[in-house]
């Protein structure tokens, strides 16, 4: 999916006319439980071996994937396994392929440092990030994950350039004497 797809929290319609979307920062608590077992289960490998071995071992949590992002019912659900295992795999391919931001997320690794792990970084430090840049805390809640993740990716590219340009500023303040200082914040300042 692409990067307007995540960012207008469009609707996935696929070759049986079912519609999937991706979920919501605000479903995380539910999602990520449902989720990921099988995100670890997968290891960001999507072949079709993975899927139905995946399927296998988390049964009940793919169904409840379904229902969570999908306009199927539990009794459609029930049936199309019954009928069609084939075409379930493919609504939960296609689950897999809307969300892929979550499932292709890197294991967080573990810190044997008790001073790092009491330093980590929290969702709320996320939260702030994106608040600090303009979001709204209502608006990142309705964010779908995928967006929320390259939104907060994008703020992180921009605090890296403003401090990278606030340490260029600070060592041509340092190293130049007042006209060639002068000369530098008016070339910065030209449009």
């Amino acid at each position: 999916m692409n990067d307007f797809f995540l960012a207008n929290n469009d609707v996935h319609i696929n070759q049986y006319g079912q519609e999937i979307r991706q979920f919501k920062v605000r479903e995380l608590e539910s999602w990520a439980s449902i989720a990921e077992p099988i995100r670890i289960a997968l290891k960001r490998n999507y072949s079709d071996e993975s899927i139905e071995a995946a399927i296998k071992t988390n049964k009940f949590k793919a169904i409840s994937m379904c229902l969570l992002v999908t306009d199927s019912t539990g009794a459609q659900i029930d049936e199309m396994i019954q009928n069609d295992a084939d075409r379930f795999i493919e609504l939960f391919k296609d689950v897999i392929n809307v969300n892929k931001a979550f499932f292709d997320q890197e294991d967080a690794k573990k810190s044997k440092d008790k001073k790092a792990e009491k330093d980590k970084t929290t969702w709320f430090d996320s939260f702030q990030t994106l608040i600090s840049k303009g979001h709204k805390h209502k608006d990142i809640l309705n964010y779908s994950f995928g967006a929320f993740l390259e939104y907060l990716k994008a703020a992180q590219r921009h605090e890296k350039n403003y401090i990278l340009s606030q340490s260029t500023t600070m060592r041509v303040a340092y190293h130049a004497d007042k006209k060639c200082f002068s000369n530098y914040t008016s070339e910065v300042n030209k449009d």
